[in-house]
């Protein structure tokens, strides 16, 4: 079914069509509206290519090529509910310690849902996370100290197995401003600003300089500083003005509150791929994989959430 396309869902709306005998009585106990079900099922009958249901005033019934789906799918569904149900009884089982290193401005994408996530599904594991730049993380990895590590996607410099999750802009971010003019600035227009950037030893630095250089534009910066933290601290308490290029998440809630603004770049590759990296001699690779599987979820589900990822 999986090759000719079937969805999986539609296959479950036509079982309980079947067994409550009509698609009102099924609409109520699924809880899915009568038009919808009904559409679905219609779509279950194009994918496959036969009529499934016979419709009459005293409810539905199968045909007699639906009543041969019906046999056949309930024993594959029931195979595959007692797979997943097989699956959660060894995850539950998964004991000891995971160590996760993490990059301060992916952080509140991704750690406060795993946490959750491994506290509900995995009570036997302890989650320790190490917060540190893109480059110590690099060092950890290599040294086969983590389990995983949420960092920059950096060309080929990642040592272990890199999983990208998703891509953000980064975005001009300056002190509260009262201006209309939201048009993109261009990277002409931020080399005259007062700017606060990471070190060059930063990945983030790095992604900016490649872009500027790409575009023949130098970025000198009055004051470099490594700490999210200690970036948002001046930018909002500085007398004069200060600006900097950051992922545009890190800065949200400021910008929502209103202590800072923040500003479109006028350059698509102005953007940071956030990654999942495993060393290539995992610790613990049972426990890591069921980690990277949660990751690339959430992050699936963020990219559909968010119109600010790419």
């Amino acid at each position: 079914m999986e090759k000719a396309g079937i969805d999986l869902r539609r296959l479950r709306y036509f079982i309980a069509v079947c067994e409550h005998g009509g698609f009102s009585r099924a609409s109520s106990s699924i809880g899915i509206a009568q038009p919808a079900l009904t559409r679905q099922i219609k779509l279950l009958e194009k994918e496959i290519g036969f009529s499934l249901i016979n419709r009459s005033g005293r409810g539905a019934e199968p045909t007699e090529e639906g009543r041969f789906l019906l046999t056949r799918s309930r024993r594959y569904l029931n195979g595959l509910d007692e797979i997943v149900q097989e699956l959660k009884h060894r995850s539950s089982t998964l004991r000891g310690e995971v160590v996760l290193g993490i990059c301060p401005t992916i952080a509140p994408f991704l750690l406060p849902d795993l946490v959750l996530h491994l506290h509900g599904n995995y009570p036997g594991l302890t989650l320790s996370v190490i917060e540190a730049y893109s480059g110590d993380l690099q060092n950890l990895v290599a040294q086969n100290k983590l389990d995983l590590s949420l960092t920059y996607r950096a060309n080929a410099r990642l040592e272990g197995d890199a999983v990208a999750l998703f891509s953000e802009r980064l975005v001009l971010v300056t002190a509260p401003s009262p201006t209309t003019d939201r048009h993109p600035r261009t990277l002409a227009e931020i080399a005259r600003m007062k700017l606060v950037l990471p070190s060059a030893i930063h990945e983030l630095r790095r992604i900016i300089d490649r872009v500027c250089d790409s575009r023949q534009v130098t970025l000198k910066p009055e004051l470099e500083l490594d700490s999210l933290d200690a970036v948002k601290s001046v930018l909002i308490g500085e007398a004069t003005p200060c600006s900097t290029i950051l992922p545009y998440h890190s800065v949200k809630r400021e910008v929502d509150d209103g202590q800072l603004s923040s500003f479109d770049i006028d350059e698509s590759q102005m953007q940071r791929t956030i990654a999942v990296v495993r060393p290539k001699s995992a610790r613990n690779f049972q426990v890591s994989t069921v980690l990277v599987d949660y990751l690339v979820q959430r992050a699936a589900a963020l990219k559909a959430k968010h119109d600010t990822l790419f």
